[in-house]
């Protein structure tokens, strides 16, 4: 294996994260910026009152796309699985 695999592997190694987190943290970042709105529209400066809603928006985004996740990531580990031999070549 050279540089120019490792690196590749690599990029689709940190290209599968970005794409495993994302629907969860751009949906807690929505709420967080309406409910950010909310209180500074309102003058309510409760630090407890953005967890909630974000928690739920969180498990609802990963009740969602969690079937979309998991085929994704099983097929990023069967490609690296099928590359695993072709490292000795």
């Amino acid at each position: 294996m050279n540089i120019d695999t490792a690196l590749y592997w690599l990029q689709e190694m940190l290209t599968a994260v970005v794409v495993l987190c994302s629907p969860a943290m751009v949906g807690a970042l929505a709420v967080g910026l309406a409910v950010a709105i909310f209180q500074a529209a309102t003058s309510i400066q409760e630090m407890t009152l953005s967890y909630i809603p974000k928690m739920v928006v969180v498990v609802v985004v990963l009740f969602f796309a969690f079937g979309f996740m998991l085929q994704f990531a099983v097929d990023f580990t069967q490609r690296v699985f099928d590359f695993i031999p072709q490292i000795t070549q």
